[in-house]
């Protein structure tokens, strides 16, 4: 029955075409917790929902799409001011954090990494020190008009598909109809790391470096609202995504946090909280100890993600000689199985460090580090060399060294560009002794948090 006080109702055409989505990705929401009912209507009976609730849900649970169904240049209502006023980068990450739906700014860390890009996603800062405009300025600024235009930008989430589609291989329900997959399980509550970990088949340590990810939910009060969580998984970790959900329709099971047995619970546990010396299960054939590709990376203390990067090594030559074996070749391919033997040798030549805190003998070294005054200074580029060198025999890409100073797992510089200490620098450096520091350290999951 309609409603007497409906104002305006809206299709899931209507709800697509005003958000800028496609009628599958309205689909998904409607099986979110919490989206506003629909009921049929009309002669075709086309089911409808009231566009005030659902412009409601979307602002307070997906607010990047929300926005996009404002016909506003300042959705997300920041302050007004002139177009030509000074704000800093701690502004922009709290208008950012803002347009993100976040009751925190994002780390300064992410924006910088975005200026990094090639090409840039974030305009670089208008004012710099030192170059000779007023009124004079002591650190990194941007022009208002500058800084909303970057938070007000269109937005894409991340690692989607074309134009937004399903999994190969997974049917859209129709709207309002009841879904076999795990987002039809009418999930409330909140998520914890080993909730997340469970819910979605990885490890703890897996589920923890997306929660370091940028972009993924705030956690509030009660955890993480498992709604946001399954539409950041859907969005950037699909494969996973589409695997947790055709892994729940063959076993049954509901979502980590409802009914289970002990024995189940326990089993969860193991898998999703592995210490680095864990050993885990093996599948065995004949009498070696086999290794599925996503067990390696658990298995040594690591994400499953490196796990599964270590598998495409290939082996490279320099003047005839093999400077990095490659990867064994896989026992069997339907599942991608390795044996057992054959990795931890490849692991314990290739990557001692990995080797050594798996275990438990302290830091172990391709190279020695190289000598040198505690206090001399060091870009990125020697970062990359010196960390690569002595962990894997071969220098690290730049870009890659850029990305771990983003995501806070290795420490933050302790030199910035015009930071007003001697000698003056341009780009970030690390002293000397803070980059072996780091490198002797045992490795870990990350835990450089935002500076202090």
């Amino acid at each position: 029955m309609i409603p007497a006080d409906a104002d305006e109702l809206v299709t899931t055409q209507d709800i697509a075409e005003k958000y800028q989505a496609n009628e599958a990705t309205v689909t998904y929401w409607t099986t979110l917790p919490g989206f506003p009912e629909g009921w049929p209507a009309g002669p075709g009976r086309t089911l409808v929902r009231e566009a005030a609730e659902v412009d409601a849900w979307l602002k307070e649970n997906l607010p990047v799409h929300w926005a996009k169904g404002q016909d506003s240049d300042n959705p997300f209502g920041l302050p007004a001011g002139g177009p030509k006023d000074l704000v800093t980068l701690s502004d922009i990450c709290a208008w950012e954090g803002k347009a993100l739906g976040r009751s925190e700014p994002v780390p300064e860390g992410t924006l910088r990494s975005y200026m990094s890009k090639k090409p840039p996603k974030m305009p670089g800062p208008d004012r710099v020190p030192g170059d000779g405009k007023t009124p004079e300025v002591t650190e990194r600024m941007w022009f208002r008009e500058t800084a909303y235009a970057f938070v007000n930008r269109p937005r894409r989430m991340r690692r989607q598909t074309k134009a937004e589609e399903p999994p190969a291989g997974e049917q859209t329900p129709a709207a309002g109809s009841a879904l076999p997959s795990r987002s039809a399980t009418a999930r409330t509550g909140h998520l914890d790391a080993h909730a997340i970990a469970t819910t979605y088949g990885v490890s703890g340590q897996t589920a923890r470096g997306w929660i370091r990810a940028a972009g993924f939910p705030e956690a509030g009060e009660h955890g993480y609202s498992a709604a946001e969580v399954d539409e950041w998984m859907r969005e950037n970790r699909q494969r996973t995504w589409a695997k947790a959900q055709r892994r729940a329709e063959l076993s049954g099971q509901a979502w980590a946090g409802s009914s289970a047995t002990d024995e189940d619970a326990a089993v969860q546990r193991e898998l999703a909280e592995p210490t680095a010396s864990a050993e885990p299960a093996t599948e065995a054939q004949g009498d070696r100890a086999q290794l599925t590709a996503e067990m390696i990376g658990p298995r040594y203390g690591v994400s499953e993600y490196t796990g599964l990067q270590w598998t495409n090594v290939k082996e490279k030559r320099e003047g005839g000689k093999v400077v990095r074996q490659a990867f064994p070749a896989p026992r069997r391919t339907q599942p991608r199985t390795y044996d057992e033997r054959e990795v931890d040798a490849w692991v314990e030549k290739h990557r001692p460090h990995v080797w050594a805190a798996f275990k438990g003998t302290g830091p172990a070294l391709v190279h020695e580090l190289p000598e040198g005054d505690p206090r001399d200074l060091l870009d990125i580029n020697d970062f990359a060399e010196v960390l690569g060198m002595a962990t894997r025999g071969e220098a690290l890409a730049r870009e890659t060294v850029h990305a771990y100073h983003a995501r806070g797992q290795i420490p933050f510089a302790d030199r910035t560009a015009d930071d007003g200490k001697k000698p003056r620098v341009f780009q970030d450096h690390w002293y000397r002794e803070t980059v072996y520091r780091f490198v002797l350290s045992r490795r870990g999951p990350g835990r450089f948090g935002p500076r202090s």
